[in-house]
């Protein structure tokens, strides 16, 4: 399970300049996977790319694709769907000797995210609950005629 939780984070980075927060990967995973990583797994999947060149984490916990990583993001594509790439992106590392970093997560770094994550869910939620619950007097009634 932990070269796929890797492969689940490998999927979420994308090439560029700027990493990826530890709070849009939390999100991301959610999304591809329907549940929120531990922190165990979270720091278990980042020491792997890390460990493996794959990647690297900077100084707030961010990640960024090396090359050779981009390289393997690249080679997988979407058109399979979204869901389905982390499951070839684990073949690949599967085939692939791997080490891990030793890297610690701190908890409170992780925690900060996670409640960061959570808080913009229950705002928006509770946006969307304010906007049911407003009569819509302007919507029309496609069972009423105009006349009515």
């Amino acid at each position: 399970m932990d070269i796929f939780d890797a492969a689940t984070l490998m999927t979420l980075l994308h090439p560029g300049k700027r990493p990826s927060t530890l709070r849009t990967m939390l999100s991301g995973w959610d999304m591809l996977q329907a549940n929120v990583p531990s922190r165990e797994q979270m720091e278990t999947a980042m020491s792997i790319l890390a460990g493996s060149g794959l990647a690297e984490v900077d100084s707030s916990w961010g990640m960024l694709l090396t090359e050779e990583g981009e390289q393997i993001r690249r080679s997988v594509k979407g058109t399979q769907g979204m869901r389905m790439i982390p499951s070839a992106i684990n073949e690949i590392l599967a085939a692939r000797l791997l080490s891990r970093a030793q890297l610690t997560l701190p908890q409170a770094v992780f925690d900060t995210a996670y409640e960061d994550y959570y808080g913009a869910a229950r705002r928006r939620a509770e946006r969307m609950r304010v906007r049911r619950s407003r009569p819509r007097w302007w919507w029309p009634n496609p069972f009423r005629s105009p006349g009515q």
